[in-house]
């Protein structure tokens, strides 16, 4: 594979352009986006409270998710809160800082319509878990030397890719879903069959147009074969691979994937002069996370929810105009796929 790796990226290269071109828009990063990535990635004891607190109440979005979130069940019954500051003290900061980095994308990305084995929710629910794990091997005591902030980034938008394919290739997606399912494969090998690249390589092309840092862009390009990255950055993907196992183990939301990796059987995980290489800290690992997300995930994730009616009407809505576009630019599409077909039979 490591021989096929330019064409794959020239591939994804491809695609990623097509898809930035295409009427279903991939936003640039917003002007608040950068501060508030900034902020994810920074150690909590250099984030500068006054300056946070003024970043979100300047979104009336991510102010009100948080309150919601400070005066849901799940972290109190006490007196509502109704200021950032008392929602920060109740929910902690690092958690704060972390729920406005999974409002903010939730809120810039596009929707796509549900396929079978591959839902909306269980996508930002499984994406989650992933960034709450990385962020934990972040920790100084698992010594992988990678600052916990990039490692949460990282594993928030490892399935970026994978939402880009469900909105404008859902035929050829699903058909990925159901075929690793089927024949129980990493997707990322199925995907290597019908695009001619994976979804992680696609998603680092795109988000390099967002002039994200390099080892955020390459973390997501390589979790999937962190083999094979490039020697910098074999930590960070290998990292996300091992947290993208734990969420498996969790099984909070859903990747899509058509099997399990075990965290033995990862890139970093099988290596036992690693502190995460050695049984019994995976095994304390994958206890800590899911107790620390125990009944959380539907507080956390889950957006507030209009009326069923206006749900449906604006899932129909997003079907119909995801299949438009996945109709309209036909020639165009064909052309790409017609292309990388081509690259694979001229082997």
């Amino acid at each position: 594979m490591e021989n096929n790796l330019v064409g794959e990226k020239t591939i994804a290269f491809s695609i990623a352009q097509e898809i930035l071109t295409t009427s279903v828009n991939i936003p640039s990063l917003p002007a608040n986006g950068k501060k508030i990535l900034d902020t994810v990635r920074l150690p909590e004891e250099k984030i500068d409270i006054p300056s946070f607190v003024k970043l979100v109440e300047s979104d009336p979005g991510l102010f009100t998710r948080i309150l919601q979130l400070s005066n849901s069940t799940f972290y109190s019954e006490m007196d509502k809160i109704v200021s950032l500051r008392a929602a920060i003290t109740r929910i902690g900061l690092i958690e704060t800082v972390n729920t406005v980095c999974l409002q903010f994308f939730q809120k810039m990305l596009p929707k796509f319509p549900d396929i079978e084995g591959f839902s909306y929710n269980n996508f930002w629910a499984y994406s989650w878990v992933c960034a709450v794990a990385n962020r934990r091997l972040g920790h100084p005591n698992l010594e992988m030397d990678v600052l916990a902030g990039d490692l949460y980034m990282t594993g928030m938008l490892q399935s970026m890719g994978k939402l880009l394919l469900a909105i404008h290739f859902p035929k050829e997606f699903s058909k990925c879903i159901r075929k690793a399912r089927e024949f129980e494969q990493p997707l990322h090998k199925i995907e290597m069959d019908v695009f001619g690249t994976t979804d992680g390589l696609i998603a680092s092309k795109v988000l390099s147009t967002w002039r994200l840092p390099s080892i955020l862009c390459e973390g997501v390009a390589y979790c999937q074969m962190p083999e094979l990255a490039p020697p910098e950055y074999k930590i960070v993907a290998g990292l996300t691979q091992f947290a993208c196992s734990i969420a498996e183990a969790t099984e909070i939301g859903s990747s899509g994937n058509g099997v399990k990796l075990e965290l033995g059987e990862t890139f970093l995980g099988g290596k036992p002069q690693l502190k995460i290489g050695q049984e019994n800290i995976q095994t304390a690992l994958v206890t800590e996370i899911r107790e620390s997300l125990k009944d959380k995930a539907d507080t956390v994730v889950s957006s507030p929810k209009p009326k069923r009616k206006k749900i449906a009407a604006a899932s129909n809505k997003k079907a119909h105009s995801a299949e438009r576009v996945s109709q309209k630019p036909q020639t165009k599409k064909k052309g790409v796929m017609g292309w990388v077909k081509s690259l694979w039979n001229s082997d």
